[in-house]
């Protein structure tokens, strides 16, 4: 009777465990707490850990430049180092037993600066980035190019569909500005033949977007919605862009992106649809001047180092942008969804 039991029991948890992985289900109840962010360097301090945990998430989304680990040789000496150094640290540590995270990479945890398709050690930074979440060998992520990935979470019988764009691994070349008399890195490029996220990627966000789900949350490494500076961002290719905002366009759900990369904060509304994107960074960068005018810019540039807050429950989805310890936090920005 008890070996009855025992592979009943054993066949029961079998069974459970194909089936979350699978799926990519990740199953709450009552109220979610998120915590989101970038740009987080390894060389200096990290106190921000010990204040994301004092919010009690129940996930982490990180936006990117996890780590800072710029390299130029196969065998990666710089990431693996980047890497090393954040896991040595306590209170993440604790984060990566404890609390759910949700990753994206960027720049410098993709292991260079700007750096896209034509990257020749991306296959060594996506097989690092994967090993350091510690991401399953039956991950979907471990078969193919690139390290999109959705996942969902329920709460009170509502579903929250996250979908993790790579915008690294395709990324065409974007077009560099070189007249001196215009304050832009990039200029904006509408060759047809250009692309962020590559075909095959695109083909799976269509069918990702078009899931059954409550409400959207898009996580892009660098800003979606922002026309106003001359760094990264998806208008650098105007017509990848007006693609993702035509596919967001004919959802009924509430939706928003978040976004990292900029070490400014900032919260934003589309000209026309009801779609929002909050940017937060960065976790413990170098603070910088904010003095950047945007017309789709609610509210202020933060320049503070920061992180966002995303709360879901019943009734209401409110984000904010917010530094310090919970007790003595400053919230710079905020906006309720529903």
């Amino acid at each position: 009777m008890l070996n009855r039991r025992v592979l009943i029991k054993s066949f029961f948890l079998f069974f459970l465990n194909k089936y979350v992985s699978t799926k990519d289900n990740i199953l709450t109840n009552n109220k979610l707490t998120i915590i989101f962010g970038s740009c987080s360097n390894q060389e200096k301090n990290m106190d921000h850990w010990k204040e994301v945990i004092s919010y009690k998430p129940n996930y982490i989304f990180l936006l990117g430049d996890n780590v800072y680990g710029d390299f130029n040789n196969k065998n990666a000496v710089q990431l693996k180092s980047a890497y090393n150094k954040l896991d040595l640290n306590k209170d993440f540590q604790f984060i990566k037993k404890n609390i759910p995270i949700i990753p994206i990479w960027d720049d410098h945890d993709y292991g260079k600066n700007d750096g896209g398709k034509d990257w020749i050690y991306k296959k060594q930074a996506k097989d690092l980035f994967l090993n350091f979440f510690k991401v399953s060998n039956f991950d979907s992520r471990r078969k193919r190019e690139g390290i999109y990935k959705s996942s969902k979470l329920f709460i009170n019988n509502k579903t929250i569909k996250v979908i993790s764009l790579d915008v690294r691994y395709f990324k065409d070349n974007f077009k560099k500005n070189y007249n001196n008399k215009i304050n832009k890195k990039y200029l904006e490029d509408n060759d047809l033949t250009k692309t962020i996220l590559g075909q095959k990627q695109w083909v799976w966000l269509e069918e990702q977007i078009n899931d059954d789900y409550d409400f959207l949350v898009l996580l892009s490494s660098f800003q979606v919605l922002s026309k106003a500076h001359g760094w990264e961002k998806w208008n650098n290719f105007p017509l990848e862009r007006k693609k993702l905002l035509n596919l967001l366009k004919v959802l009924k759900v509430p939706k928003l992106i978040l976004s990292g990369d900029r070490h400014f904060g900032g919260i934003y509304k589309h000209e026309t649809q009801n779609l929002y994107e909050v940017t937060a960074s960065s976790f413990n960068q170098n603070i910088l001047t904010a003095d950047e005018e945007d017309l789709l810019r609610i509210g202020k540039l933060i320049s503070d180092n920061n992180f966002g807050l995303l709360e879901i429950d019943s009734k209401n989805i409110t984000v904010k942008i917010v530094s310090g310890m919970k007790e003595y936090k400053q919230e710079h920005s905020k906006l309720k969804i529903i």
